[in-house]
């Protein structure tokens, strides 16, 4: 072999050592799009929920119903109010680009497609003949290959059991399949032989802006596994007998409004914001913006308002068998500006339960009020200064302010006492009148804080006293 051959067996070699280390760190995606999903330390990322999303939008219009809703209203719902949600949501890193097509004639009266509003009732033969027939009328006119998900609105005037029967849901993925078992992207495929595989989703004329979200999010996060990344956060079993009594937080009781996936609206129908879960799961949180800590450390952080965003956002610590807690600062600013309550908030996960059966489930300061309403840990509230998870040996105690963000100690549950002490004295001391800010009163609190950072919490305490 000449000179010139060995150089190139050799620039071929490194190469190749190159590649193979970069395949080795790169992290694995589904290139499909379909329900790909990103390993890090927050378990897995939706990756194509991000930048421009293409949304073709129809009025599926009944031979023998007449449309309630002006059109003009609904557009605005499901195009510029929707869009604006979820661009503040996602920290404006997605957006959605619509197709509203208007309204479209479908073939038979309303009862050939109505459906159960109870989940486990509805028939998947009249979801597909609903989005078929839809796609029959549409496929003139559009190219369905260049729209990732497609939004199909019943124009007829819905409640729970009546109308249309249910006012809003997922059919791809969801309906079409189950959300339980083996939920998947089904192809769709009109008269003419065009196909869809994208996210499909429903809402009628009348759902509320937070209802069209909810399912779009379903569609947006894809499959992991064989489970909806973007998973319902409220309760199957109430879902039919909440609907029946006209009464959604009855089904609520997991997650109150603290997440739209929970909770469709807050009071007279303005939609909650999502909470860090969902947010992660839609890849809008970062590996970067989360703090790991283990059961057993000690770490003190402050955290940014979710609802605005910034470097650091959740602390995540992780359980035995996959579970783990989430703790998030919820402060009234945006849309959480409708919760009932403001503070640290703290979500334990577990990933392996089915849909609809406490995914997620807060941690409740204080019970005694309903529907989770005063559900954060403040440190000014003597009943909601402390969580204690004695057989993880973990406390998370909220502390102070530090400009708009929020403090938050993680220690063992044997020093949670102490470290509580020490908090509620350094707090005292800072609201500790005009001396505050100059002479003793301010090296005593430095000192304190000091020793508190080191975790030394009884010399912090001994110190402020």
């Amino acid at each position: 072999m000449n000179d010139r051959g060995v150089r190139l067996l050799v620039f071929s070699l490194v190469f190749f050592l190159y590649a193979l280390q970069g395949y080795a760190g790169a992290q694995v995606l589904n290139p499909s799009g379909q329900g790909g999903q990103a390993e890090n330390i927050l378990g897995p990322q939706s990756v194509r929920a991000k930048g421009e999303i293409r949304v073709l939008i129809a009025l599926a219009q009944f031979p023998d119903m007449q449309p309630r809703v002006p059109m003009r209203r609904i557009e605005k719902t499901v195009v510029q109010d929707l869009n604006d949600y979820v661009k503040e949501q996602s920290y404006g890193q997605t957006w959605i680009k619509a197709q509203f097509m208007g309204y479209v004639s479908l073939p038979d009266p309303v009862s050939a497609y109505r459906i159960s509003p109870n989940n486990f009732e509805v028939d998947r033969r009249k979801v597909r003949k609903l989005i078929e027939d839809t796609m029959i009328a549409l496929e003139t006119r559009v190219d369905f290959s260049q729209f990732q998900n497609m939004l199909i609105i019943p124009a007829v005037m819905t409640q729970p059991g009546k109308g249309y029967g249910m006012m809003c849901y997922c059919a791809n993925p969801g309906m079409l399949t189950g959300v339980r078992g083996t939920p998947r992207f089904v192809t769709l495929r009109s008269q003419g032989g065009k196909e869809f595989s994208g996210g499909i989703f429903v809402g009628v004329e009348n759902a509320p802006l937070g209802m069209f979200a909810h399912d779009f999010f379903h569609a947006l996060g894809g499959i992991s596994g064989n489970t909806r990344l973007v998973p319902c956060l409220y309760n199957f079993d109430r879902q039919a007998e909440a609907s029946r009594r006209h009464q959604w937080e009855y089904c609520t009781d997991f997650m109150g409004t603290w997440d739209v996936m929970s909770a469709h609206y807050v009071g007279k129908g303005s939609p909650p914001g999502l909470s860090s879960f969902t947010r992660i799961r839609l890849g809008w949180i970062t590996p970067e913006q989360a703090i790991l800590v283990r059961p057993g450390e000690e770490k003190e952080t402050f955290l940014a308002p979710l609802a605005k965003g910034g470097t650091a956002l959740v602390v995540k610590i992780p359980l035995a068998e996959g579970q783990y807690y989430l703790v998030e600062n919820r402060q009234p600013v945006g849309l959480d500006a409708v919760q009932p309550d403001s503070g640290i908030l703290i979500l334990k996960v577990n990933p392996s339960a089915l849909e609809g059966t406490g995914t997620v489930r807060i941690m409740d300061a204080d019970p005694n009020f309903p529907n989770l309403s005063r559900a954060t840990f403040r440190l000014d509230q003597n009943n909601r200064n402390l969580f204690v998870d004695k057989e993880n040996n973990l406390a998370i105690i909220p502390l102070w302010p530090q400009g708009e963000n929020l403090g938050v100690l993680v220690t063992t549950a044997s020093k949670s006492q102490e470290a509580l002490q020490a908090a509620l004295m350094i707090r005292q001391l800072g609201q500790g009148g005009p001396d505050y800010g100059s002479g003793k009163a301010k090296q005593q609190i430095e000192e304190a804080l000091e020793a508190f950072r080191r975790f030394d919490f009884r010399k912090s305490y001994e110190i402020a006293k």
